[in-house]
């Protein structure tokens, strides 16, 4: 991810224009990155470890069963 700064004055409503033209332009594939990135940071501030892996549990049956139904 290429970091960018830009100033803005807080009152400038340009700001907002500007970054909905930049994540226009950002690939999808960046933009899931990115994702990953701040929901991995998210669960280490938070602490959200033990949630996180039981939800991993539950996507992981939820896709095993998935899978046995299409065969």
């Amino acid at each position: 991810m290429e970091k960018r700064i830009k100033k803005y004055n807080l009152h400038d409503s340009a700001q907002y224009e500007d970054e909905i033209e930049y994540w226009k332009k950002v690939p999808p594939e960046e933009k899931l990155s990115i994702l990953q990135e701040l929901r991995e940071q998210y669960i280490e501030l938070f602490n959200k470890q033990a949630l996180y892996n039981e939800s991993r549990k539950g996507l992981r049956r939820v896709y095993k069963i998935t899978q046995l139904s299409r065969s």
